[in-house]
């Protein structure tokens, strides 16, 4: 390897593909799995999204900090304009993740065991949440946003 910051930036990218597949993938498959009403499978698939979730924190934390020595080790402007875009980004999918993904997960799995065989109302109410729809998009949207940010690096 030829220096620091190459090393640093393969674990940056590394951890943040693994955090973000990690993240996005049972998300994705959880709101299609809650939209067929099978309970059990919700059920399944509401465990699983939660044991990844145990791990992502290790995996986005690394992913941060390997971001932040590539940038030390590279020499680049801390307060540049898109890597201050990007730390504002990160923290508000973070905080997002946190206030809205996790509590629907728990609460999606609560109500589908609740629900025996056959989806009750209040499964079904928490299927058609529309700000745990909006906060996946609002994910999603981040996702793209900040590998633009990353690959583009407007304003430096």
């Amino acid at each position: 390897m030829d220096s620091p910051f190459i090393i640093f930036k393969f674990l940056h990218i590394a951890f943040m593909f693994s955090a973000v597949a990690s993240a996005v993938i049972p998300e994705v498959v959880l709101h299609v799995v809650a939209n067929t009403r099978d309970t059990r499978a919700i059920v399944t698939m509401a465990h699983i999204a939660e044991r990844i979730g145990k791990f992502l924190p290790v995996l986005f934390i690394g992913g941060a900090i390997f971001g932040l020595l590539s940038a030390w080790t590279g020499q680049m402007d801390f307060t540049a304009p898109w890597l201050l875009a990007t730390y504002v980004l990160f923290v508000t999918a973070m905080v997002a993740g946190i206030l809205f993904s996790d509590p629907w997960v728990g609460r999606l799995k609560t109500a589908a065991v609740a629900s025996g065989d056959a989806p009750s109302t209040e499964l079904i109410a928490v299927i058609d949440e529309q700000r745990a729809k909006m906060a996946s998009g609002f994910l999603m949207l981040t996702i793209v946003v900040i590998i633009g940010l990353m690959v583009f690096k407007p304003g430096s």
